[in-house]
C-alpha cells in the first residue's frame, strides 16, 4: 500500500516489556527478570572436568604460596557474599537448579 510500516524497534520494545511483566520475581531482596534474548541458543558444554582440572592446579600452587591462597580465599568469599557466585554440589543437576550450570574455570 502506502509504504506505512510498523516500526520494528517499537515492536521489540513491546516484546521486551511483555517478557519483563511475565517473568519479574522478587527473591531474597533481589529482582530476577528474564532477559529478552533470542530463544535459539547453543547450550554451553559440560565443562566440569576442565574447571576441576584447573582448580587442582591452582590448589597445588596454594600449597607453595600461602599468601596467594589467602588473597584468593578472600576474593571467593566476597563474591559468595555478594551473590556473584554460589556453591553447586557435584551431585546437583541442572534440572534441580531449574537453570543451566556452568563452572567457571579460572586461574589466580
Amino acid at each position: 500500500g502506502l509504504g506505512i510500516r510498523d516500526d520494528p524497534v517499537v515492536h521489540e520494545r513491546d516484546q521486551a516489556m511483555e517478557i519483563f511483566k511475565e517473568t519479574v520475581e522478587f527473591e531474597n531482596g533481589r529482582y530476577i527478570v528474564q532477559l529478552p534474548f533470542r530463544k535459539s541458543y547453543n547450550e554451553l558444554s559440560d565443562n566440569y572436568s576442565l574447571a576441576k582440572q584447573r582448580f587442582q592446579g591452582l590448589w597445588r600452587r596454594f600449597g607453595h604460596d600461602s599468601e596467594l591462597y589467602q588473597q584468593y580465599r578472600e576474593i571467593i568469599l566476597d563474591y559468595s557474599e555478594q551473590g556473584i557466585i554460589e556453591e553447586v554440589k557435584t551431585e546437583t543437576t541442572d534440572n534441580e537448579l531449574k537453570r543451566p550450570v556452568y563452572y567457571l574455570p579460572h586461574q589466580a
